[in-house]
């Protein structure tokens, strides 16, 4: 049957580019070349093969990809793809959109020597100077950020995978909480061939949303079991050779305090460890009705670690442009580490092949450096996300769903236990929770709304969702909007509150209340910061909007549009879509 569903699977394409025709890919296979040649014999030419490395990188290209690439390809805007997708299942702010076209249409002037091999064959010193003004102006460092302490890279993923090879050995591990960010095994394990294994929390319920989780020695809990596992008892040798702790926490949402940080710091130590510390989320943290005085962002880098007994050497710490900024597209990271010099050789041989192109260089150096809007556009940023946390809460209150409160971040965990189908796709009564999770995953697709399931973050229980709101409100309400369609809740229809995003340069934000702790019950009507909330489009929105241009509809050979696998996914039989969602793990934002 597995053998069935494989080959069943591996009939959708695997973007839309790459669907061929049958006669095509036959004259491939044949070594047909349209020339003739009168010396051709009856055999059929050998085809070229890969190596065994690029055998196994190819097969990790699942179906799940295409459905991943056509989301891409037909992302929801109310104006130009109003049928298209709403993806709240991606880490991206937009909120932000319209102050970020506006500033790059004055600050993307290139010089002659962006169009040279420019200023250093691991970063720019332009890129170097604002990295170095960012830390140090945002991440309290204990000892200043110099330009020799960093390499740049297109991205974290393109520095975990270089950072997993200069620290591990083909087969070595690293640990990290769970659930946890499924861009780690992703971008970490491919080329390395090392391992990242989760540890779930001993604390509560043990799907680490519990407060002892980020707090102090509590942090660790876990840990300790985690890394015997990993060693063998016979020879003694450990395969796990550093942690990977992500500050703040995707996808919870939550920030580790200090005692935490310095804790994970030890364990190392203890443990002969590094200590890889991803605080791409830094200055995404916002204050909601659910904590309106969150735990503070503490960087690795604002530790004394001498002073805690930890080797400083141990310590990693990356970021990008991503998340805080919302420019996940201009593929701009940067790993700082201030006392180990031999890693920062060892990067130096990586780096010069993952450059950061000058236009995203230019782009994300002035934004930095701009000492007037930056400090605006951080605010107002942080205003942004509580306005669109109390719109999902909101939301969440009005039917009355579970979840677990966020601080940080663009996500929040929700509990759809409750509503998950109990039919599956051949009519049979759905037993596992797990199946039903998948039902409920491909039902929110073939509805044009993703979500993304926790199991893809290691979450130890089926039916709960990570669900972003760091949308525009149009393209947000949307989305619920489907949501409700796809949850059997459109019988009840939540009306979104009136009121506009945030303003450029606004400090405040929402009222504080009571700290709920675990996953919250919404109970009773709709309560929370209202001043904060934000719904209908808002002049903010409309001049984003008013400044996209219609998209130009690409059609591929056999397929006349990118309908995201609609007619593909009710196709499947349940042990099909099972497998289709559980290869997708590998892909992810």
């Amino acid at each position: 049957m597995s053998c069935q569903i494989s080959a069943s699977l591996s009939l959708l394409p695997l973007s839309a580019g790459d669907i061929s025709s049958p006669s095509s890919a036959s004259r491939s296979a044949e070594g047909t070349t349209g020339v003739t040649n009168d010396k051709r014999t009856d055999a059929p030419l050998k085809a070229a093969q890969l190596s065994k490395r690029g055998q196994a990188h190819a097969v990790k290209i699942t179906p799940f990809w295409c459905i991943f690439d056509r989301m891409l390809q037909d992302a929801y805007c109310p104006r130009t793809n109003p049928s298209g997708v709403v993806n709240l299942g991606i880490a991206n702010n937009s909120l932000m959109e319209a102050e970020l076209l506006q500033f790059a249409k004055g600050h993307t002037a290139l010089e002659p020597t962006d169009l040279t091999y420019g200023t250093s064959l691991f970063g720019s010193t332009r890129l170097f100077n604002a990295f170095c003004h960012h830390f140090n102006t945002y991440f309290s460092p204990f000892e200043s950020v110099q330009p020799h302490h960093i390499i740049t890279a297109p991205g974290c993923g393109s520095l975990l995978d270089q950072i997993s090879t200069h620290l591990l050995d083909e087969g070595d591990s690293f640990l990290c909480a769970a659930p946890m960010y499924n861009g780690f095994p992703a971008d970490a394990e491919p080329r390395s061939g090392v391992r990242v294994v989760p540890v779930y929390s001993p604390h509560g319920s043990g799907e680490g949303v519990e407060d002892e989780w980020y707090h102090g020695e509590g942090a660790l809990a876990g840990f300790q079991d985690a890394l015997a596992a990993e060693t063998d008892t016979s020879s003694g040798t450990c395969k796990v050779k550093a942690i990977m702790l992500c500050q703040p926490h995707n996808p919870i949402g939550r920030c580790y305090d200090r005692d935490a940080m310095v804790a994970y710091g030890r364990f190392c130590q203890k443990n002969n460890l590094h200590l890889v510390s991803d605080e791409i989320y830094a200055l995404s943290t916002f204050p909601t009705s659910d904590n309106g005085r969150p735990q503070p962002f503490v960087s690795a880098l604002s530790i004394d670690w001498e002073a805690e007994g930890v080797h400083p050497s141990r310590i990693s710490v990356i970021y990008s442009a991503s998340k805080d900024t919302g420019l996940n597209g201009i593929r701009v990271g940067a790993l700082v580490t201030q006392h180990n010099p031999e890693l920062m050789a060892a990067m130096k041989v990586t780096a010069k092949l993952n450059m950061v192109g000058s236009p995203s260089d230019a782009l994300y150096s002035a934004l930095l450096l701009d000492r007037y809007f930056f400090p605006r556009f951080v605010a107002t940023n942080r205003a942004r996300l509580t306005a669109s946390y109390e719109t999902i809460k909101s939301w969440l209150l009005h039917h009355k769903l579970s979840y677990s409160p966020s601080n940080a971040g663009h996500f929040v965990m929700v509990d759809f236990t409750p509503l998950l189908p109990k039919i599956d796709k051949d009519g049979k009564a759905v037993e596992d929770l797990r199946d039903a999770d998948t039902l409920l995953w491909a039902k929110a697709l073939e509805h044009k709304v993703a979500i993304t399931p926790g199991s893809n973050y290691n979450y130890p229980r089926p039916g709960v969702f990570r669900v972003t709101f760091s949308l525009l409100p149009t393209a947000l309400n949307e989305g619920l909007r489907r949501l409700e369609l796809v949850l059997g809740l459109d019988d009840n229809p939540w009306t979104p509150p009136k009121t506009e995003l945030p303003t450029l340069g606004l400090q405040g934000t929402a009222a504080a209340s009571t700290v709920p702790t675990g996953m919250a019950t919404a109970a009773g009507g709709e309560s929370g910061a209202a001043s904060a909330q934000l719904g209908t489009p808002s002049s903010v929105e409309e001049a984003i909007l008013g400044s996209r241009r219609p998209r130009k509809r690409r059609h591929t050979e056999g397929t006349s549009d990118f309908d995201l696998c609609t007619a593909r996914l009710p196709e499947l039989n349940m042990e099909q879509l099972t497998a289709l969602r559980n290869a997708g793990s590998s892909c992810c934002c």
